[in-house]
């Protein structure tokens, strides 16, 4: 199999590949052939062109799987380039999500520590609630509108009256297990976005952007707190094994000690 992959500059390298080629491996080959200095920061985007969406594809994704879902009318790209910011939250999950956007399980104390923010995301069996206020753009019309969201394991929520968090005021919004995430680019030209911090939903092997389920943020920080925590929910310990990855074999310099429940 060949793929194109496209550089910062916009030029394009022809790969040949094995079917199974995880994004990992794409880096590490480009690292190879262009005699860059790994510091495992290298990252393989997609970018849907026409719709102004991009996104890390994550270390362990098959490339051939994601290029299966492309639609072929659309033009997308696989760019390569740093991402310093891919594991930055398990370095220091405090600051990706601020106190009033967060909170844990009952039975959990009040002051969550470093570790244990990240111990919740990656159990299967607790899990911090995010919450706060999105705009939603209406499926098939240009309008968006402000709702109250919450995440949870099982999927993302908003609530029909106010901020209220009572099961039967709770509308189902999505889950993740069918559908990517994608950074809006260029929101507020293409898709009349309230802000510039958009993010959506595209399922897979769906009828290509028609079916973005997709949101708004109002600043920079509330929209990487519901990205983070989604990537967390979505992916758990495989993120951290993506994460662990490149200091696995040299013992006991783990940079963060988290163990799998």
């Amino acid at each position: 199999q060949v793929i194109k992959v496209y550089s910062e500059d916009d030029t394009s390298r022809a790969l040949e590949v094995p079917n199974d080629i995880t994004a990992r491996d794409v880096c590490q080959l480009l690292i190879l052939k262009n005699h860059y200095i790994d510091d495992h920061s290298w990252t393989l985007f997609e970018q849907v062109t026409h719709a102004g969406l991009g996104r890390a594809i994550e270390d362990h994704e098959l490339v051939m799987e994601v290029q299966s879902n492309w639609v072929m009318e659309e033009e997308n790209k696989l760019y390569f380039r740093k991402n310093y910011a891919k594991y930055e939250f398990f370095k220091n999950p405090l600051s990706f999500f601020p106190d009033h956007m967060i909170s844990f399980p009952n039975e959990t104390n009040a002051a969550v520590s470093h570790s244990g923010i990240l111990q919740m995301f990656l159990s299967s069996s607790t899990y911090p609630e995010i919450h706060g206020y999105l705009h939603a753009k209406e499926q098939g019309k240009k309008s968006w509108k402000k709702l109250y969201f919450l995440l949870r394991r099982s999927g993302l929520y908003f609530s029909t009256k106010g901020t209220s968090k009572e099961p039967r005021h709770l509308q189902f919004f999505c889950e993740f297990s069918n559908s990517d995430m994608y950074m809006s680019l260029t929101g507020k030209k293409i898709f009349g976005a309230p802000t510039n911090y958009g993010f959506c939903f595209k399922p897979n092997k769906s009828g290509g952007t028609r079916d973005l389920k997709q949101l708004c943020a109002d600043d920079e920080q509330s929209r990487t707190c519901w990205m983070t925590a989604i990537r967390l929910l979505k992916y758990g310990m495989q993120l951290y094994q993506n994460y662990m990855q490149p200091y696995q074999g040299r013992s006991g310099c783990s940079p963060l000690n988290v163990t799998p429940m």
